[in-house]
């Protein structure tokens, strides 16, 4: 049986599937909801190929950020090498980088200058300008750590065949006894020199930083002031400025 309901301008039309399928469309949804979603099978398949994506890539970040935490380590402390040059400069008193190689730290020094040994306002420690004042006169900007996993190296690390830029050689007592803390020292012109105000010898200085997976850095000054990061190519076998 078949009802017709006129009205102005519409028809509609029930039939007898109407009563057996309930209202005018719900069929058709339900078809479309019978094929929506996923079944369990599908889903763990496609959990299963982001694990083994995710497996495989992981290495390869875990290295790029090894990279990235190492190369901020070394471009910190030239920056901290051009301040403790600028600082000397324009305070008209020697400064110095130390660099404590155990610790894994390194921090910005004022040392004595023009300061007396004795008498009105002196200190008995200032024998010499480039001597640490009695109580160390540390920076504004404190003690500065390397990110967790790299380290300092005052000596040429195993494995690397050349020096980086200027440097012609280790500093004294290398391998076996290696210099520590490391020292960059500055006059009051802000030109690089060493513990008695004399130019720096082998090419300038080094300070060298390796991280967690082997990379090498090395942060230079050379005996002109100038503060150079580099990094050591493996596959290239040299060094690349930063």
């Amino acid at each position: 049986m078949t009802l017709a309901i006129r009205g102005p301008g519409r028809a509609i039309h029930q039939g007898p599937e109407a009563h057996l399928h309930g209202p005018p469309g719900q069929a058709l949804r339900a078809r479309v909801l019978g094929r929506a979603g996923f079944s369990l099978l599908e889903v763990l398949v496609v959990v299963a190929i982001m694990s083994v994506v995710i497996a495989l890539a992981l290495p390869g970040v875990n290295n790029l950020m090894g990279d990235y935490r190492l190369h901020s380590d070394a471009a910190a402390v030239a920056s901290f090498l051009n301040l403790a040059r600028m600082r000397a400069a324009s305070q008209y008193a020697p400064y110095r980088l130390d660099s404590n190689v155990g610790a894994k730290t390194f921090e910005l020094e004022r040392l004595c200058g023009n300061t007396p040994s004795s008498g009105a306002g002196s200190d008995p420690n200032c024998t010499s300008a480039y001597n640490p004042f009695t109580t160390p006169s540390y920076d504004a900007t404190g003690l500065q750590y390397l990110a967790p996993g790299n380290s300092l190296a005052s000596c040429l690390p195993a494995g690397i065949g050349s020096y980086p830029g200027t440097i012609t050689a280790n500093p004294p007592g290398c391998p076996s006894v290696p210099p520590d803390p490391v020292q960059f020292l500055f006059n009051t012109r802000g030109a690089p020199v060493d513990g008695s105000g004399s130019p720096l010898t082998n090419g300038g200085a080094v300070l060298y930083l390796v991280g967690l997976n082997g990379t090498v850095d090395a942060v230079t000054v050379s005996i002109g002031g100038r503060a150079t990061v580099w990094n050591w190519d493996v596959k290239g076998g040299q060094w690349y400025a930063r």
